[in-house]
């Protein structure tokens, strides 16, 4: 079997062809540049008439921004930054289209369920993991199943109020852990502390290239992105008891600048119980998402379930 496995992020939407041994046939993105719920949509469409060119597809699993219900595909919320996006049926646009399977889920919980699959925690039941990227997101695996919630809110962590009385959310909060840890909020934090006649800086990319060259404000940022990681980490873990906190997205490309330094801070700042929680760092990156929603598309077409161990 082979299907499409589409991960949507912030700055751009891709896609994979991924057989049923998880092996990725072949990858391509499309940029997010509009992030409105028509342009989204035609994406998800070109992506797969990209591959059902080229390969047999049995079905196509979908990971969407915002908080999705899993059962419905539907686009339950999202922030502002994406408009004509809520209440999009996702699911049912695709299968409408292409008269297969689809099965549409929150991106980080799928990051999460394909790092089970085939990565870094496939030896654990009981995991919250903390992706960030563009943004940040979460997801719990409880007794080795994903955990959605009511309409696909649970782990909404990004949202968690980190700082009350903090930096205004597009959610429409103030002090939510994304405006604080997030690849988002590095570049724009490290903005506020320079001269507005200084250059600017627009991505989490170009803030690392400052911290490896040793900009004394790119250094300031990272050592409050490790302090306000570690307070979102303590309280994850006091709030979930996982066996490990699970570590994924793009930002974790650049964990060699930081990750040593918060491990340190988590020691120092969490209990005795909670120093016994594994901390775990991706192995499959960007790709982690894309091979969730694979393997939810597979499972959801009834393939045996020792085909692919995640939910034992």
């Amino acid at each position: 079997m082979i299907a499409v496995a589409i991960d949507t992020g912030g700055t751009k939407i891709a896609g994979a062809a991924i057989n049923e041994n998880g092996e990725i046939l072949e990858k391509n993105h499309i940029d997010n540049v509009e992030r409105t719920g028509p342009f989204i949509l035609n994406s998800y469409f070109k992506i797969v008439d990209l591959f059902q060119a080229k390969y047999h597809i049995d079905t196509i699993g979908v990971g969407a921004g915002g908080r999705i219900d899993p059962l419905t595909g539907e686009v339950v919320y999202a922030v502002d930054l994406y408009r004509e996006y809520i209440g999009i049926p996702l699911k049912t646009r695709l299968e409408e289209k292409y008269c297969k399977p689809v099965t549409v889920d929150n991106d980080c919980r799928l990051a999460v369920i394909g790092e089970k699959w085939l990565g870094a925690i496939r030896s654990y039941n009981n995991v919250f993991g903390l992706i960030i990227g563009t943004g940040i997101g979460g997801g719990l695996l409880l007794n080795g199943a994903s955990v959605s919630g009511t309409k696909g809110g649970f782990g909404e962590i990004g949202h968690a109020i980190l700082h009350p009385h903090g930096r205004h959310c597009l959610c429409g909060q103030f002090g939510c852990v994304e405006k604080y840890v997030s690849g988002t909020a590095l570049w724009q934090r490290y903005n506020e502390l320079k001269e507005k006649s200084q250059i600017q800086i627009t991505s989490g990319y170009e803030f690392f290239s400052c911290v490896r060259q040793n900009d004394p404000a790119a250094q300031k940022v990272l050592c409050e992105f490790i302090e306000d990681l570690t307070l979102c980490a303590v309280t994850c873990a006091n709030l979930y008891d996982p066996q490990a906190l699970f570590f994924g997205g793009g930002i974790l490309d650049t964990s060699d600048l930081w990750w040593d330094a918060f491990v340190k801070e988590y020691e120092l700042q969490s209990n005795p119980h909670l120093q016994k929680i594994e901390l775990i760092r991706t192995i499959l990156g960007n790709n982690a998402p894309l091979l969730g929603a694979a393997y939810v598309a597979f499972e959801a077409c009834g393939n045996p379930s020792d085909l692919m161990n995640c939910y034992d």
